[in-house]
């Protein structure tokens, strides 16, 4: 050993007999089999030791375990782990470099999937054929390595004797998108968990979606080409000391004193939402109603949870339209807008892609649970772009995290739950290339009613030629084209990010007294129009009034105002009510109906359907139900000739009636 090794070793024992003994002791005579270190506790005591470890980690294990050991054996074989790594050595994933290896690191992440739990041969004790000494060798590959030859006799035949095994789990852990700035895409890297870190109490640390803070030292794991040949490149892999779980989503922004005081007075001010809105997509021109929602979304409800019971807080906004009307623009400036926002698209996106899958770990020929993007911006915003692009089957997965927000995998060997409490901010395009008034919106989508349903607001944006509004909007884009910093944010968006991080983090406003009837009151008087004729036609249902509140919630976020006032349940009200009456107007019956919005048929052409499936009821008990009796029939009771000839369509789908020869009818 040369001079600096011997100090170190020194100053290893003095620092494991004044603050390791004592402490561990008692917890390693009942099994635990880490001594987990505090790195500022080593940086106080000698700073020259810190800076041995960061830079020789692994010589500095060796002489800890050697250490510790001497001074009591029930140290024996035991596991030395730091955390709290000092900020020189905190490092983000894509700034990961050959200079690293073999160095002690920390990085923070989402773990993007994990391997099952599998069983590695750590050392291997062979024995010679010939004299039968038995030799240790420690595994370092991911093939078995015998000794080249016997020390002893110097021959080279031999059999396993034992083997000593360890556990071992394999993470991919990315960058988490509150790091990304700029369009940067998140880099990621191969994390091996060992030992007690696999352990059943860290389980909750390791499952896909979570942030997590790991300390470890970066190592050179070799590429081989299928031949077995190696390649000159190589990757780089974590071996990880220690993996500590972080509280997600908008705790993670760092918010100063004058920082607060800023966003107080921001707050405060009378015109806040006017402001909010001219922050969102400045470039884009008008869409008032739509960007004041989004603004709403961006602070979002209060999550209830009790007896196992919860509600979601956060809101989900669908928009839908013509192609121009800046969909796409809006949602990648949200996505950036947000504290912790990613986008992506239908067309690229898969159910795994978008909730999670399990995939086959070619390594271990295990299993890995991989996250998609909803866990990943759990207690964030997704911006999904071209929902109704996605595979039919793969939109089925989005069910369960619109609503519940979680989602649940049960494949393979592998049944887990992942939390998803992610607002999403959709966009879909109408199935014939413009959205129409007079259809129904689940008619014109590529996209199941049911999901349809769990978006609290829908907007149509349609492209209507006006001499008035194509002038400001030519203007306002060759202005953006002339010189794009004409269009900045009312708000710096640094500040605004801040602004919803310190909202979402210190305000859960409840609803008052008068807001609450206020609430109530719109929600009965609106349900008293249900009667259309022999029909019920429903205007509202209680989806619709979760949403208000979700949104009155926001609202008072946005005043930090832990009570939801009158003007929070009006402000609520009026998105709700635009909504209503831009996409759930019938125009049939001349009154609200949300089947208009959330069902491919409205409660007016469902009646409708019903009196022609009387009609030809009662003709085919008379004999058989022709199309032109069936008509005139239905013309008696002031059905259209058109609707009728859909409900006989609908009728025949669905397999309410027959046709028994061309043009003739019965019913089933």
């Amino acid at each position: 050993m040369n001079e600096k090794t011997d100090e170190m070793l020194n100053e290893i024992k003095e620092f494991s007999e004044e603050f390791v003994i004592n402490l561990y002791k008692k917890k390693f005579t009942q099994g635990s089999r880490s001594v987990v270190i505090d790195f500022d506790l080593i940086d106080k005591f000698s700073p020259e030791l810190g800076n041995y470890i960061l830079s020789n980690p692994t010589e500095a294990i060796s002489s800890f375990k050697v250490v510790l050991e001497e001074i009591d054996d029930v140290f024996k074989d035991v596991n030395i782990r730091f955390y709290n790594i000092p900020k020189n050595n905190q490092v983000r994933i894509k700034d990961i470099r050959n200079k690293h290896i073999g160095k002690l690191i920390q990085i923070v992440g989402l773990i993007r999937a994990a391997s099952t739990v599998k069983p590695v041969t750590e050392v291997v004790v062979f024995e010679c054929q010939n004299c039968e000494r038995q030799i240790p060798v420690v595994q370092k590959e991911r093939t078995i390595k015998p000794p080249l030859v016997c020390p002893s006799c110097g021959k080279s035949k031999f059999r396993i004797a034992s083997k000593k095994f360890t556990d071992m789990q394999r993470l991919i852990v990315e960058e988490a998108p509150e790091e990304l700035r700029g369009g940067e895409q998140p880099e990621h890297i191969e994390v091996l968990l060992k030992d007690d870190l696999v352990d059943p109490k860290f389980e909750r640390n390791i499952i896909p979606g979570n942030k997590v803070t790991i300390s470890g030292i970066i190592k050179e794991s070799p590429i081989f080409y299928g031949n077995g040949k190696q390649s000159t490149t190589s990757d780089l892999i974590l071996e990880a000391s220690y993996i500590q779980a972080v509280e997600q989503g908008y705790e993670d922004i760092e918010i100063t004193e004058s920082d607060k005081n800023e966003i107080i007075k921001l707050a405060s001010s009378p015109d806040i939402l006017d402001r909010l809105v001219a922050s969102i997509a400045p470039h884009v021109y008008g869409l008032e109603e739509v960007k004041k929602a989004i603004a709403l979304q961006l602070f979002g409800g209060v999550r209830k949870v009790a007896n196992g019971v919860a509600i979601r807080g956060d809101i989900h906004i669908l928009l839908v339209g013509d192609p121009g009307t800046a969909k796409s623009s809006i949602l990648k400036y949200v996505a950036e807008l947000s504290p912790k926002g990613r986008y992506v698209t239908g067309m690229g996106s898969s159910a795994a892609g978008l909730t999670a899958t399990v995939v086959k770990d070619e390594i271990s020929k295990g299993y890995m649970l991989e996250a998609g993007a909803m866990p990943l911006t759990n207690k964030g915003l997704l911006c999904v772009d071209e929902i109704d692009k996605m595979n039919k089957n793969d939109r089925i997965a989005l069910h369960e995290g619109l609503e519940q927000q979680t989602i649940t995998i049960s494949k393979a060997n592998i049944h887990a739950t992942l939390i998803a409490q992610t607002a999403v901010l959709a966009a879909a395009n109408p199935k014939l290339g413009r959205f129409n008034f007079v259809e129904s919106v689940a008619s014109q989508l590529d996209l199941p009613p049911t999901l349809i349903n769990r978006f609290d607001l829908i907007f149509a944006l349609k492209d209507v030629p006006n001499q008035v509004t194509d002038l400001l909007i030519a203007n306002r884009i060759i202005e953006s084209n002339r010189d794009i910093t004409k269009a900045s944010p009312a708000i710096n968006i640094d500040l605004l990010r801040k602004y919803i991080a310190y909202a979402r983090q210190n305000v859960n406003p409840v609803i008052s007294e008068e807001a609450g009837e206020r609430i109530k009151n719109f929600f009965i008087s609106l349900r008293k129009q249900s009667t259309y004729g022999d029909n019920v036609i429903i205007p509202i249902s209680a989806r619709q009034l979760e949403s208000i509140i979700r949104l009155a919630e926001a609202s008072a976020r946005i005043r930090l105002s832990n009570k939801v006032e009158v003007q929070d349940a009006e402000l609520a009200i009026s998105l709700i009510t635009s909504y209503l009456n831009q996409l759930g107007f019938d125009m049939s019956s001349g009154k609200i109906d949300i089947d208009k919005i959330t069902s491919t048929i409205t409660s007016s052409e469902r009646s409708s359907i019903l009196e022609v499936k009387k009609i030809i009821k009662k003709l085919s008990d008379m004999g058989g139900a022709s199309v032109s009796d069936i008509i005139k029939e239905g013309e008696k009771l002031n059905i259209p000739k058109e609707k009728i000839e859909e409900a006989i369509e609908t009728l025949k789908k669905q397999g309410d009636i027959y046709e028994e020869k061309y043009g003739v009818y019965k019913a089933l």
